[in-house]
C-alpha cells in the first residue's frame, strides 16, 4: 500500500449521511482504506466538526451521533495531532490560498506525509488551483 490520502471533513461527513452528494465516491474511499489499498492520516478536526455537524441533523437522535462518532474512531484512521510546523504551514497555505485555516491543516497535513489531499469542497478545489499541493476533488474518486 503505497497511496495515502488526507481527506477533509467534507468527504469524511458522507460516510455518516449516505444521502449526500458525492458519498457514493466518499463510501468508495472509506472501502478502499478499510480494505487496505490506501493509508488515511486525518488532522482531530474531523472528530470535532463531523460531531458538529450531526448535532444540528433533526433526524438523528443522540445515541445515532453517539455511535458515529464512536465509528470514526473505531476505523483505525490514523490521528495526527497538531504540530509547530503543520501549523505554521496552514498558515501559509492559508494566506497564500484564501482559505481557511481549519482547511489548510488538511492540506498542510497531506503535504508533511506526501499524501493526497482529498476534499468534496469546489470552491476550495479552486483557491488550491495554483498551489503545488496534491489535491483531489471528491467526484474524481473512483467508484
Amino acid at each position: 500500500m503505497d497511496a495515502h490520502v488526507v481527506p477533509d471533513t467534507s468527504v469524511v461527513i458522507k460516510w455518516f449521511r449516505q444521502g449526500e452528494v458525492l458519498a457514493e465516491q466518499a463510501l468508495a474511499l472509506r472501502a478502499a482504506y478499510l480494505d487496505g489499498q490506501i493509508r488515511v492520516s486525518v488532522p482531530s478536526l474531523p472528530g470535532y466538526e463531523l460531531t458538529n455537524v450531526l448535532r444540528y441533523k433533526d433526524d438523528l437522535t443522540t445515541a445515532q451521533i453517539e455511535d458515529a462518532v464512536q465509528s470514526l474512531f473505531d476505523i483505525g484512521l490514523e490521528w495526527a495531532p497538531p504540530t509547530s510546523a503543520t501549523m505554521r504551514r496552514a498558515a501559509v497555505i492559508a494566506r497564500a490560498t484564501d482559505a481557511t485555516v481549519y482547511d489548510a491543516a488538511f492540506a498542510a497535513l497531506a503535504e508533511s506525509r506526501t499524501a493526497t489531499f482529498v476534499t468534496a469542497d469546489e470552491a476550495l478545489i479552486r483557491r488550491l488551483a495554483g498551489s503545488s499541493l496534491d489535491v483531489r476533488w471528491l467526484g474524481a474518486w473512483p467508484v
